[in-house]
């Protein structure tokens, strides 16, 4: 057939579509200079000073006030692992480990010592990463005192000039990076290592230069060998200092200049040769025809198939780069909206489905590649009528082209997320535009700045035709440079269920089962292939109503069942008052302290409590959280093939979404909300309650409000299509199975086991308890869960209407959603809380050590050790103090764990070598919430390892602990210090965000001290005042008495350690 594009037959003619009517910010950015294709971007954003130094090195500085008082500080490294050679594979990264152990100035970690000092975040994988092309180290730090920029770009140019690379400094680290090494060696590490390898070929230097290394190197490699690397490749003529933050631009530039500016030859002890190395520029080498790649993992979770039409990657230069890259997004929109309809709804032509998911992208797998790809999750042996299904619509978008509609709505979408951006560009954050620089550096990206981009978009797209999209289809060429990879879990005797489901899967095609049987060879997908070309198929049915009305038309339709807006009942809103709690403000540099409302309160007619908070920390974002006492706990079943949790109460929000909220199915709601900033999302459940978390632009705040009445008016139907059901099943089976096959899911699920006593909350559903699956149970459920606006609390904080127009919209949307019964006065918070089951949750009471043997492809440790943990204080219905005694110690203990994890980190990482990360956390979440009752939980230290040295390591951990306690290596006051400063810092960050002012306030509602005081600003206050006292309290010797009192020498503990079973598990390729 002719690949020539016709148009689909369309009622909208694309000509009379005005995109920016409801993009007002952008429209009147159209009215400046019109831009061409060949017109040149601009580099970077106005007001940002850019330089090179006399030794070559490159810096960029910006001034930007979002976050306040904070500065992003880059290092960018022009070399990775792509330089090495074969002896050196790795030493690129460790080079970057080494750089945090001992520099010049800066002995046995003093700089991680002196970044946690000043409140500096510091962890894994958060202060530096190595890749193929590039190093780059990062640090987000304070600017509000004197010196600490300054101070910290010299920790910047002591890893650009002056990291340590001793014989002892490289024995302490090796056993870290191995660890890393070894994390890595998971079913997706493997897996993106044979894409790699599948889109570069047999001998390319990229799938030969992994930037995680090989692990004889990093344990073998010579000091010497790093030294000479580092000498060579560190050139400052290959590097950029990029500043970006609430700071004195003009100093910061001076203070660049002065500690950076030093001649190559000069640098101490380690002089680097006058001219830099230059950069290489690897080529992906074409290939031929289709290149399939198939291989088996045992522990992979779903099988994965991806397909490349490789093509090298542009830089964005030329607005006719922009152009490219939006058109090509526009198709990747389009085409999604209808992969989606063919996944839930199956394939247009009729038959069974064949994914999970699907999706198209321009994908950046490699620095010198950017490929059209597109990906599937297939069904367990749908491999290739998946594959097929693609293909399909790929060759029909050939052929017919988008309809007019889809297009506009693509572009609506892309809109709406410019107009954000455009709207916001005061609060973009620091660390995207140090990201813009080092890509600029690194690159060649230009870097124009949120306010260029938006006017080029607000250009480009109105002008970007219908034909233009569809052609993208065309590109998809698969006559060269076409890799398909596919990776499937492993067939055999040790999975008999996912082997048993693969095969019958199969014989739906009528092809014979073989161990081959989800890996298509080369001339199986070429053939798919061509046979596509000659199938006769028809074009994609147009919308058959007007989308943009759908929700109104369906809201309208309730009107019978609302209630008049603006009852009898309903009360005015009060002003909610929380002396000593500052106002959150863009407008000022810091948030001051000032008797001032918190908020307004009001309970609707129907009973619904609503707490607003108008704020000016973004310009474009309301959130609402919602809550309402009742959860898992409610759910407790038992039954020979069952037991726990109901299966229909776990997965009743994903059979909510595919029967139908809001009155529409999932498709049919997606396409209502492109082009609106409204992210909706359906209840959930947790143990003793049930959540909503939603959000939206001020512009769609009302339609916002209208989804969430439609959620408690329009009840989801009990029934719907076979496939669309069958395929929820299909889903839950395969996560079931995955569950099983994944080593860390099977060593979470016993650790939860024995920390909980086994507890029948902890299990989870069995293959035929899934199978066994109830529709009409899970959806009614759901819909009990919003059919009561009275036991519900909504809090809403952003930038919201004002107030009149405000109540207009609560009143005649939230307001007017009806009870299930008539009763509209509010239930009282206290009954409801009590009226919560609990769930008996025990730890066990005495010692208990498992060891977990698993098989696995790579042999790999982790392990848990927790303890109980019960909180001395307990609040009271009649005492406000208790509850404010509970909330100290409650943050108290989370002084001490920032305190543990750092000692224990520097124990068993910086001392002993051992491990990559220490992680120390608590877990009260499943206590129940009864009043008078102790809270109670587990304290846990987990941590991955050689499974060889994990009893060491529970030993030494125990050792360093027992230390703690009896004062031989006893918190010091600059331990204290430094966890205090690090939660003062992020607390600086977060009181800025309406993210922490929503959720805290919807959790102070639900507190225990909200009982005994029912007051919200009240209890905001006294949260207040407990977070000043205690940190202006908590000191070592504090510190010591809590740690003795919630981990006494004498308690009991769980030890859970897994272990590799047998030998290597055997992973097949080809």
């Amino acid at each position: 057939p002719d690949p020539q594009i016709t148009m689909a037959e369309t009622a909208i003619p694309e000509e009379t579509v005005d995109l920016l009517s409801s993009f007002s910010n952008l429209r009147s950015l159209v009215e400046g200079p019109s831009c061409s294709d060949e017109d040149e971007l601009p580099r970077l954003p106005p007001k940002t000073a850019t330089g090179v130094l006399k030794n070559g090195l490159t810096y960029f500085v910006l001034k930007n006030k979002e976050p306040k008082q904070r500065a992003e500080l880059f290092l960018a490294v022009g070399f990775g692992s792509l330089v090495e050679e074969e002896e050196e594979r790795g030493i690129a990264h460790i080079i970057e480990h080494l750089g945090f152990s001992a520099t010049k100035a800066y002995e046995n970690h003093a700089i991680v010592k002196f970044l946690e000092s000043i409140g500096a975040p510091f962890g894994a994988c958060q202060n530096a990463y190595t890749t193929f092309d590039r190093t780059v180290y990062t640090l987000h730090v304070p600017t509000d005192k004197e010196g600490l920029v300054e101070e910290s770009l010299k920790v910047l140019r002591e890893f650009a000039y002056f990291t340590r690379i001793s014989e002892e400094d490289l024995d302490k680290e090796r056993k870290v990076v191995l660890e890393e090494w070894r994390e890595s060696r998971n079913a997706q590490g493997r897996l993106s290592e044979r894409y790699v390898q599948a889109l570069c070929g047999k001998g390319c230097r990229w799938c030969e230069r992994l930037p995680i290394g090989k692990e004889e190197v990093i344990r073998g490699v010579s000091s010497e060998i790093l030294r000479k690397f580092y000498q060579k490749f560190y050139h400052p003529a290959q590097m950029a200092i990029i500043a970006v933050g609430d700071f004195d631009e003009e100093l910061v530039q001076q203070q660049i200049k002065e500690l950076f500016d030093i001649s190559p030859t000069q640098i101490d002890p380690l002089p680097r040769q006058p001219e830099a190395p230059e950069r290489p520029r690897y080529a992906v080498p074409d290939s031929e025809g289709v290149r399939v790649a198939s291989s088996t993992d045992p522990e992979l979770s779903f099988a994965q198939s991806m397909l490349d039409c490789k093509r090298p990657r542009v830089p964005a230069k030329f607005v006719r780069d922009v152009r490219r890259r939006i058109t090509e997004d526009l198709f990747h929109r389009a085409l999604s909206s209808r992969l989606l309809r063919l996944t839930l709804q199956g394939p247009l032509e009729g038959g069974a489905r064949d994914f999970f998911s699907a999706g198209t992208d321009t994908s950046d797998p490699l620095p010198a590649l950017s490929p059209l790809s597109a990906s599937l999750a297939p069904l367990p042996g749908r491999v290739r009528p998946a594959l097929k299904s693609m293909l399909r619509e790929l060759e029909r978008l050939r052929r017919f082209g988008f309809h007019v509609a889809e297009v506009q709505r693509a572009k609506r979408a892309m809109l709406a997320e410019f107009e954000e951006d455009y709207i916001e560009r005061e609060q973009r954050p620091s660390e995207s535009f140090a990201e813009e620089f080092t890509a600029l550096f690194l690159d060649e990206d230009c870097a124009p700045g949120v306010e260029e981009r938006a006017r080029i978009a607000a250009q480009i797209l109105p002008q970007i035709r219908c034909e233009e999209v569809s052609s993208i289809a065309k590109l998809y060429d698969f006559t060269k440079n076409v890799v398909v990879k596919i990776a499937t879990p492993l067939m055999s005797l040790r999975s008999p269920a996912y082997t048993c489901w693969s095969v019958l899967q199969a014989c739906r095609q009528v092809s014979l089962p073989r161990p081959s049987l989800d890996l298509p060879s080369e001339e199986e997908v070429a053939q798919i292939m061509k046979d596509i070309t000659a199938e006769t198929m028809e074009a994609w049915p147009p919308d058959q109503d007007d989308v943009d009305g759908r929700l109104k038309r369906l809201f309208e339709g309730c009107a019978e069942q609302l209630l008049p807006a603006g009852g009898e009942t309903a009360h005015k809103p009060r002003e909610v008052r929380a002396q000593g709690v500052p106002k959150p403000t863009r407008a000022s540099e810091v948030a001051v302290e000032v008797d001032e409302k918190l908020g307004e309160e009001v309970i609707l007619q129907n009973g619904l409590r609503i707490f607003f908070k108008e704020t000016d920390l973004y310009n474009d974002e309301i959130l609402v959280k919602g809550r309402r006492w009742g959860g898992l706990s409610e759910f407790q079943e038992t039954g020979m093939f069952s037991g726990g949790i109901s299966c229909e109460a776990q997965v009743n929000q994903m059979c909510a979404m595919m029967l139908g909220i809001c009155g529409l199915p999932a498709e049919s709601l997606q396409e209502c909300l492109e082009g609106k900033r409204v992210d909706p999302s359906p209840p959930t459940m947790e143990a003793y309650t049930t959540s909503l978390d939603a959000s939206s632009s001020p512009a769609d705040f009302e339609v916002l409000l209208m989804l969430i009445a439609l959620l408690f008016v329009r009840p989801v139907p009990s029934s719907g299509s076979a496939g669309r059901l069958s395929l929820v099943k299909l889903g839950l089976l395969a996560w079931r199975l995955a569950e099983d096959r994944d080593p860390q899911s099977q060593f979470q699920r016993r650790v939860q086991s024995a920390v909980t006593g086994n507890h029948p909350y902890t299990w989870l559903p069995s293959l035929w308890r899934i199978l066994r699956l109830n529709f009409k149970t899970a959806a009614q459920i759901f819909n009990q869960r919003a059919s009561q606006p009275r036991e519900w609390t909504f809090v809403v904080a952003g930038k919201l209407p004002k107030k009149e127009k405000l109540m207009t919209l609560l009143e005649s949307y939230l307001g007017s959603i009806p009870n299930q019964g008539g009763e509209n006065e509010r239930v009282n918070d206290l009954t409801m809380r009590e009226a919560v089951t609990p769930l008996d949750v025990h730890f066990p009471q005495k010692n208990l050590w498992e060891d977990v043997h698993l098989r696995m492809v790579e042999p790999k440790g982790s392990t848990v050790l927790s303890f109980p943990l019960q909180l001395s204080s307990s609040s009271s219905v009649s005492s406000l103090e208790k509850c404010a005694e509970e909330l100290r110690e409650i943050m108290q203990l989370q002084l001490l764990v920032r305190l543990l994890e750092t000692r224990l980190v520097e124990v068993l990482r910086f001392q002993r070598g051992q491990v990559y990360s220490v992680a120390v956390g608590t877990d009260m979440g499943l206590s129940p919430p009864k009043m008078g009752m102790a809270r109670k939980g587990s304290l846990s230290v987990r941590f991955e390892c050689d499974p060889a040295e994990s009893d060491e390591l529970v030993a030494a951990t125990r050792e360093e602990l027992q230390r703690l306690r009896d004062g031989r290596a006893a918190f010091t006051k600059e331990n204290v210090s430094a966890a205090v400063e690090q939660d003062r810092r992020e607390f600086e960050e977060l009181i800025h965000t309406n993210s922490w002012w929503a959720g805290t306030t919807l959790d102070l509602y639900f507190s225990r001290c909200f009982v005994a005081q029912p007051d919200v600003g009240s209890i905001m206050s006294l949260w207040w005042t407990a977070r000043k006292e205690t940190l202006g309290s908590f000191n070592e010797d504090l510190a010591q008495q809590l740690l003795i009192a919630i981990l006494p020498a004498t308690g009991h503990s769980v030890v859970v350690a897994m272990r590799p079973k047998g030998g290597k598990v055997q992973v097949q390729s080809s």
